[in-house]
């Protein structure tokens, strides 16, 4: 029987604040990062994310909000887009 060895992974919220901090850095906002992280599966972000960096574009935001609008596509959504509450009638 073969055993497959753990992956020592970094901790969830650790995660989170790379993937937060790169966002930043392509040129993300904050406000759009802290969305996208919030709706988003970690391990998706971080797949995407290798993938910009690899291909080296000039535009990594634009080339990463694309790839993240066709893996929507493709996967549905994490969560509700909207977090709005609904606005109540009398």
């Amino acid at each position: 029987m073969i055993y497959k060895k753990k992956k020592n992974k970094e901790s969830y919220h650790a995660r989170r604040k790379n993937v937060f901090d790169t966002l930043c850095e392509f040129g993300v906002s904050i406000g759009l990062s802290k969305r996208i992280i919030y709706r988003y599966p970690l391990n998706l972000l971080e797949k995407l994310i290798q993938e910009t960096k690899d291909r080296q574009s000039v535009t990594p935001a634009d080339y990463f909000l694309n790839g993240l609008k066709r893996s929507r596509m493709q996967y549905g959504d994490y969560r509700k887009r909207d977090r709005k509450k609904k606005k109540r009638e009398f």
